[in-house]
């Protein structure tokens, strides 16, 4: 009997992701945080034999029998430095080749010419955005390839070569997956319609463990936020995949409880209670203000921060009439600005024709869509403090970020919020203006217990450093692998 097991990582979703959308959004952003340290969390366990990450075979399958095709961490990262302001965190390798002049040209430039398009009508943005990003991560790409090619000689053929690496894409390729192995799913599996038949093929053909990480329910238990076709996809993906897995992950205790509550209802026989996993506190390295202010941005100290797709669940109404109100009973010069940072997503119609007939309360709500990582970490920076009056969360990542970046928060107290946001946060019904209102006027009018509460979080605050998410899996996938063990799945 062995100790040594793989596991396998499905980054299938990631790649489908950034086919149509030119930055992560936060379970992107999250997966790739977990990736960036799982090496080395998983080299400090003894039975791990190695880390690999995969695609969806969509060939024909080769005479080996895999279903899977292995990826290079290198691949991983090339794709998120061709989407995002930063290359690699600092605790992942090869940050010195992508933080080149010639990357932060590249950086600048793509902002430069994503900054034009999104100024154009949306029906016309959104195919040239598309155009504009693929061709720039192409010339990436091609660099990368010619600097690989030209500048790297080959080895004699009589040379030794060095033992391979585990991660790297000729060892990864070298087998199939064996019986105990296990099949990690950290992303956005629901993307693609067929997952469930994919994972019950290779669990088949390989005797695998699947551990599945679950974010929210929020297509199969609110779908009125939702396209009809995504409900029905992902209650199919629901049903088809929770029955297969060795062990289920949630990134909160209220998603776990509605797991649970869903199983239940749906008559789905679970192999093992949901188990919740700590969140890594914020992406990347920590930001420093170091540049001058971009331009643009309103004032240090003017205005309130709300960092959010625009989309009915996220409630931006509650926060307009929020200050609908506030400019009606107060000096205007008494009301700081509302910024929306985010891009506008869906079901906002209303919202949006709101905001135009009342010139977006002559100034007071401002939109800053898709702010670079630069410019978020100033607005972070500048702001008096941000706004989160979220519906529905799996989690609440605007609002650990916010207390990431010493910035207190106001959010509301419902699903998985008060677990991101703690006892540094302050909180409203989202359901009652009346009372959501009544928290941010009193916030904006005690300056002084304003500055007591910033300073409380900045002196307060503990980030979950990322090692203890990744941790947290790794223990789960070992579990699970026992439990293939005694059932009689391993050699």
């Amino acid at each position: 009997m062995t100790k040594d097991y793989t596991i396998w990582i499905d980054v299938e979703d990631i790649f489908r992701y950034f086919e149509n959308n030119t930055r992560p959004s936060g379970i992107q952003r999250l997966v790739f945080e977990i990736l960036s340290v799982i090496r080395q969390q998983a080299a400090a366990k003894s039975d791990i034999g190695r880390i690999v990450l995969t695609r969806r075979n969509t060939g024909a399958i080769p005479e080996t029998g895999s279903l899977l095709s292995p990826v290079s961490f290198d691949a991983l990262n090339t794709l998120f430095s061709t989407h995002t302001d930063d290359a690699t965190p600092t605790h992942t390798e090869g940050r010195s080749a992508a933080h080149t002049p010639s990357h932060s040209l590249m950086r600048r430039l793509r902002h430069a010419i994503i900054r034009r398009i999104e100024s154009l009508p949306p029906e016309l943005a959104r195919p040239l955005l598309n155009l504009a990003v693929n061709q720039l991560r192409a010339l990436q790409l091609l660099r990368r390839y010619a600097r690989t090619k030209f500048q790297r000689a080959a080895p004699p053929r009589n040379a030794v070569q060095a033992p391979l690496s585990p991660t790297t894409p000729a060892a990864a390729s070298a087998d199939a997956p064996k019986p105990g192995d296990i099949f990690l799913i950290l992303g956005a599996a629901w993307s693609e319609p067929d997952f469930g038949e994919r994972l019950a093929r290779m669990r088949k053909t390989y005797g695998i463990q699947p551990v599945l990480l679950l974010y929210d329910l929020i297509p199969a238990v609110r779908p009125e936020w939702c396209a009809i076709s995504l409900i029905r996809d992902f209650r199919h993906w629901l049903d088809t995949t929770l029955p297969q897995c060795g062990r289920l992950l949630a990134i909160s205790h209220s998603t776990a409880e509605t797991v649970e509550d869903y199983a239940r209802k749906q008559r789905l026989k679970l192999l093992a209670p949901v188990q919740t996993i700590p969140i890594g506190s914020g992406f990347g390295p920590p930001r420093r203000i170091e540049n001058e202010r971009p331009k643009g941005l309103p004032a240090k100290d003017s205005y309130v921060l709300f960092v959010s797709t625009l989309e009915a669940r996220k409630n931006h109404m509650l926060a307009f009439r929020i200050w609908r109100r506030l400019v009606t009973d107060l000096p205007r010069d008494q009301v700081p600005t509302l910024v929306f940072a985010g891009r506008v997503g869906w079901l906002v119609s209303d919202l949006m024709q709101q905001l135009e007939n009342t010139e977006w309360l002559r100034g007071k709500i401002r939109l800053l869509r898709d702010p670079s990582d630069e410019e978020l970490g100033h607005l972070y920076d500048g702001c008096m403090f941000t706004i989160f009056p979220s519906l529905y969360e799996g989690w609440g990542l605007p609002v650990t970020e916010s207390l990431v970046n010493g910035r207190p928060c106001i959010a509301s107290n419902t699903t998985s919020i008060p677990e991101a946001g703690g006892p540094l946060t302050r909180y409203f019904n989202p359901e009652d203006l009346d009372e959501a209102y009544r928290v941010v006027r009193e916030t904006i009018e005690d300056r002084p217990g304003l500055k007591k509460w910033q300073d409380e979080v900045r002196e307060q605050f503990r980030p979950v450093p990322w090692e203890r998410s990744a941790d947290a899996i790794l223990d789960a996938c070992h579990s699970a692998h026992l439990m293939g063990r005694m059932n009689g799945q391993t050699s």
